[in-house]
Order: C-alpha cells, then structure tokens, then sequence
C-alpha cells in the first residue's frame, strides 16, 4: 500500500513513518522542514520538502497524492506560546494546510485519512483521560487551529465520502 505522511519528520510522524516501513509499505512524507529534523528520516522512505499551506505547492503535492491509500496527517505548527506570538501563522499552516490537504485527498480519490488532532481543544484539562464528549473550549491559538482542521477533515470526509480517524492525542 502507498501511504503518504505530512508532517513526517516530526517526533510522532517519524515514529509512524518507521513503523509503516517496518511492515514494507510504500511511504512518502511531505514536510517542510520547520521543526521536522532531518535526522528523523528514514532511508526507506521518500521524502518531499514541501509546505502544505502554500498554494504554489498544491500540483506537486497532488502528484505525491497520486494512487494513496491513506493518508496520515500529522502536520502542524505546535505549542502554546508562539501560536499566542504569531496566530496568524497557525491559522495559515494549521488550517489552510488541513484544508489543502482535505481538497487534494478529495481531488485524488484518496480512501482514508487518519488525523492528529490534540486533545488541547478541551482546553486545561480538568480530569484526565478527557473524554471525546467533553466540552470543546480551546484557550490557545494552537488548540483552535487544531480544532478547525478536525471540522474541516470531518465536514469533508461526510460530503465527499472519505473514511476518517481523528485522533485528539
């Protein structure tokens, strides 16, 4: 199977990336490097430096999305206190990302998309494990950013039929 993981120089997306590898599936990674670590790849799988919140990049990255099964979309900015500095440019790779990513699944019949959400759209946790049915109130750029890009992987995956997990690690 091809998979294709965004994000997949990152801690849990290397992680992955290793892990679908290790079971020989065709991997391709698209990540542009921000806070991915180059040290996280792995030689077995092929890697795309590309930003997927800039709209000069949607033709390569569709070819990247050509005959995927699945996609694995773990990019995203993260933590608290620059997404407070800059939301601006949360919002842009956060959710234009999510939503670049949505329309080309769309657009190359992709069957499955798996998502790293963050439990941050809770906000502070008042009792841990949260459950998936507690109140949504998130308190951080991060964490809204986050939240709208579940919404929009949910809203695409029932209009366009898409299979899809969302995960609120």
């Amino acid at each position: 199977m091809k998979y294709v993981v965004t994000g997949g120089a990152g801690f849990i997306g290397s992680n992955l990336v290793d892990e679908l590898v290790s079971q020989s599936h065709k991997v391709h990674v698209i990540d542009n490097f921000i806070s991915g670590k180059k040290e996280n790849c792995n030689k077995d799988a092929k890697y795309h430096k590309i930003d997927i919140a800039d709209e000069a990049n949607l033709s390569i990255i569709k070819n990247v999305l050509d005959k995927c099964d699945t996609v694995f979309h773990c990019a995203a900015l993260a933590d608290i206190v620059p997404s407070i500095e800059n939301p601006d440019l949360y919002f842009k790779s956060n959710v234009v990302g999510t939503q670049n990513i949505a329309s080309l699944c769309v657009e190359n019949k992709v069957k499955k998309i798996i998502y790293t959400a963050s439990s941050s759209c809770y906000g502070i946790a008042k009792k841990t494990p949260t459950k998936e049915n507690a109140k949504i109130d998130p308190k951080y750029p991060y964490a809204l950013t986050k939240y709208l890009g579940e919404e929009i992987l949910i809203h695409w995956s029932k209009l366009f039929n898409i299979n899809l997990i969302s995960l609120r690690l």
